[in-house]
């Protein structure tokens, strides 16, 4: 998923005001008639749900509004620019962004770090249709035609356009979810997403199968109460994922606007159930707390997911266990049967 760019912005210029006369066959002497520069165009950016991602930034970069036109004679008003649409994803947050890093390397973390410190937030855009203003076109200036008085008759005065803002941001897109999945890699996250959601995120049996968060639709029809809750699940998370291992940490920002996190574990029948759990789970939990950003605040509910690894007989102790170790209670899942109902109950 592309959910990082850079655009550079600039708003169309106002034209000049003109410096003109009235000559006509009996007006020899009929006065200024120089006319208005017009305005230049706008930059609006659009938040559109049907954009699932900032890939087509990759390939358009620069996005500038033509100069208005001068003024003309007789008073003429010179032509406005229209004003531009950029439509970008829900959930993108707009930054301004210093120039030097027009073509910084934002996958090298310093350099990031740099980044993140000194942009400013423009805007959030959580809702389908929401418009920024990102960039003003400049105003037209004014034509001879306004500095006419009665001690000045023959005004070479004129106003030129002024400029239209330009500027370089940084469009950081987060995906806008209810409840977002996490574990080390290999837990069966997507497994478990395609069986709440019909989803149909890449399955297969090795680490780092997610390559990027996929989101599905959990729908839940109880009779009167219909609930649509988004989830979103993102790639499994290493120990020493926020030095630099893996690639979970870049898409922690997607469980920023979460309210609820799925934190996925499963067995392995080489090791001893119960601590494996809870080290797997604590390995997660520690680069939440090095990512902070409220994360390791948000609501949390633990499944294993793979249940029938475990003698049902086996679980109430691992439970215990797992309690004892981290103070947080499971739940048991199997994706691969398709038994997720514990997890639908927890969030009905």
């Amino acid at each position: 998923m592309k959910d990082l760019a850079r655009i550079y912005i600039k708003a169309g210029d106002g034209g000049d005001g003109s410096v003109h006369f009235l000559h006509g066959k009996y007006q020899p002497k009929g006065g200024p008639d120089g006319g208005d520069g017009g305005d230049g165009g706008d930059i609006l950016l659009v938040a559109d749900e049907n954009i699932p991602n900032l890939v087509e930034f990759n390939f358009t970069k620069k996005f500038i509004v033509k100069n208005a036109d001068r003024g003309w004679e007789k008073n003429m008003h010179g032509k406005n620019t229209d004003d531009m649409e950029i439509k970008i994803p829900v959930g993108t947050m707009v930054y301004e962004i210093s120039e030097e890093y027009a073509n910084a390397n934002l996958r090298d973390r310093e350099t990031l770090e740099s980044v993140m410190k000194g942009r400013r937030l423009m805007v959030d855009m959580t809702k389908h249709g929401q418009s920024f203003e990102a960039a003003w076109g400049g105003r037209g200036g004014r034509g001879n035609f306004q500095f006419r008085s009665s001690t000045n008759q023959t005004p070479m005065e004129f106003e030129a356009g002024k400029p239209g803002d330009e500027k370089w941001l940084l469009l950081e897109m987060k995906v806008v979810a209810d409840v977002g999945i996490m574990g080390i890699p290999n837990v069966g996250k997507s497994s478990i997403l395609k069986a709440l959601t019909n989803a149909h995120p890449k399955i297969a049996g090795y680490p780092f199968t997610t390559l990027e968060p996929n989101l599905g639709v959990l729908h839940i029809d109880q009779g009167d109460k219909k609930q649509n809750i988004v989830i979103v699940d993102v790639p499994g998370v290493i120990e020493d994922a926020w030095e630099g291992k893996g690639i979970g940490p870049w898409f922690l920002k997607h469980l920023e606007r979460v309210n609820t996190l799925l934190h996925i574990v499963a067995p392995s029948v080489e090791t001893e159930i119960a601590q494996q759990l809870v080290t797997d789970y604590k390995i997660v939990r520690a680069e939440l707390t090095k990512y902070g950003k409220g994360l390791p605040e948000k609501k949390e509910i633990v499944v294993v997911n793979k249940m029938e690894l475990v003698e049902e007989g086996d679980r109430a102790e691992i439970e215990k266990e797992f309690k004892k170790e981290t103070g947080k209670d499971l739940i048991w899942v199997s994706a691969g049967m398709g038994d997720v109902s514990a997890i639908v109950a927890k969030l009905s």
